[in-house]
């Protein structure tokens, strides 16, 4: 009887001994939860861009984008823009336009006749170029169901 008296406190110890180096993670009450934390991308040439679609009553899609680079750094920038429809699944190119600048910054605005019953999206790169040194982001706009 002694012997399983024992055996016993001595195993009700090796637990209270164990069970003390268990530790809990924060709750992320803090000012480092991940609702707080905002990561952005930092680029080198590219200040700003945009990709803007509006589609009007009648059909006409407008598409307008917008490429900045750093004033005094950036020597050309160029805008290579995509209408894009959604088909069968997959979005699919109906009209691309492409245009550049020697200057800091670039504005592409174009329109077309669009059929009704598809989403659309403009998907554009935009490069800043400093020489022979570039830069290139990918932005798209939000879609439009039309």
């Amino acid at each position: 009887m002694y012997f399983k008296r024992l055996i016993t406190a001595i195993l009700c110890g090796a637990l209270l001994l164990c069970s003390s180096g268990i530790t809990y993670a924060d709750t992320g009450s803090n000012d480092h939860s991940k609702d707080n934390i905002i990561i952005t991308p930092q680029m080198v040439y590219i200040y700003e861009s945009q990709s803007k679609l509006n589609i009007t009553s009648t059909g006409q899609a407008q598409v307008k984008c917008y490429v900045e680079g750093y004033s005094g750094t950036v020597t050309k920038v160029s805008i290579e823009a995509e209408l894009q429809q959604y088909k069968d699944g997959d979005w699919v190119t109906i009209n691309s336009w492409y245009q550049s600048s020697s200057s800091y910054r670039l504005t592409l605005s174009k329109s077309m006749a669009v059929p009704k019953g598809y989403s659309y999206q403009v998907v554009a790169d935009v490069t800043a170029y400093n020489g022979s040194d570039s830069e290139t982001q990918t932005v798209i706009s939000s879609e439009i169901d039309y």
